[in-house]
């Protein structure tokens, strides 16, 4: 008995149920995504990533941020 499929399904058919099912789960998927605020209240980043703006992660400093001469942040640990 062979557990994969009798024929291959096309890709125009594969992507309709893609889209019908991003379609019903946009809203929920929206609000899934929490961003980190800085202290003027702009999103900066997602949540799950060190802010840009201070270089602090779950409360604990893990990016080294320079300010002046327009400098990448350095990564300290994670």
């Amino acid at each position: 008995m062979t557990i994969s499929p009798q024929q291959q399904l096309s890709k125009v058919r594969g992507r309709k149920r893609y889209s019908a099912w991003l379609k019903l789960n946009a809203k929920r998927l929206k609000d899934l995504v929490s961003l980190q605020y800085n202290a003027e209240g702009e999103a900066v980043a997602l949540a799950h990533f060190a802010s840009p703006v201070t270089g602090e992660y779950k409360g604990r400093k893990v990016l080294r941020v320079k300010t002046g001469r327009g400098k990448a942040p350095t990564k300290i640990r994670a």
